[in-house]
């Protein structure tokens, strides 16, 4: 299930990198070889930059690649080490549950008017008859989306890190478990 999920992320990441490559490019070419721009093109690659990166740091975490202190339970003995680990990973736990709660909360408050640059592409699709723009609240939920992945995926460690506790084995093994899940 885990690799379906990571298979699924990497690929909306690759398709939103592509969309943007694709919509930036044509911005640049209408703007500075045509002398006309699409009024909608920034508003647009800005909400897919943020879903951009609060699905990619998913990934990144997995990965180790996002800044993380071990010299301290890289200096401790095996039980203290996981018993750190599990600690501090359950503080950022707590802290994305939090994001998740609040994010939601601020993208059902805030979220209601529509988006903008959606109103522009879909009147110059369907003119007069075009359908409502989604909401803003579309892009403001990436934050509880993304840090709610980012929970799952501390909860997943918590887990190995108690496995290793009660196995003997340790942090490093934990994580080279989790690295074990996660390509490079």
């Amino acid at each position: 299930m885990h690799r379906v999920i990571r298979s699924v992320l990497s690929g909306l990441l690759i398709a939103i990198i592509g969309a943007l490559l694709i919509l930036m490019t044509t911005q640049i070419v209408m703007r500075y070889g045509f002398n006309s721009s699409l009024l909608w093109a920034e508003e647009i690659c800005r909400y897919m930059l943020i879903w951009l990166a609060f699905l990619g740091i998913v990934l990144s975490y997995e990965r180790g690649e996002v800044a993380a202190l071990t010299f301290i339970s890289s200096a401790l003995s095996r039980r203290p080490a996981l018993i750190l680990a599990i600690f501090t990973t359950t503080l950022s736990l707590l802290m994305c549950l939090l994001l998740v709660w609040y994010g939601w909360r601020f993208a059902d408050l805030a979220g209601g008017s529509r988006i903008p640059a959606m109103r522009f592409i879909l009147g110059d699709i369907f003119g007069p008859d075009a359908p409502q723009a989604p909401t803003i609240f579309w892009v403001y939920i990436a934050l509880p989306f993304g840090m709610a992945l980012v929970a799952l995926r501390l909860a997943a460690d918590i887990a190995l890190c108690a496995r290793a506790l009660v196995e003997g084995n340790t942090l490093d093994d934990a994580l080279e478990r989790r690295m074990g899940a996660a390509p490079q």
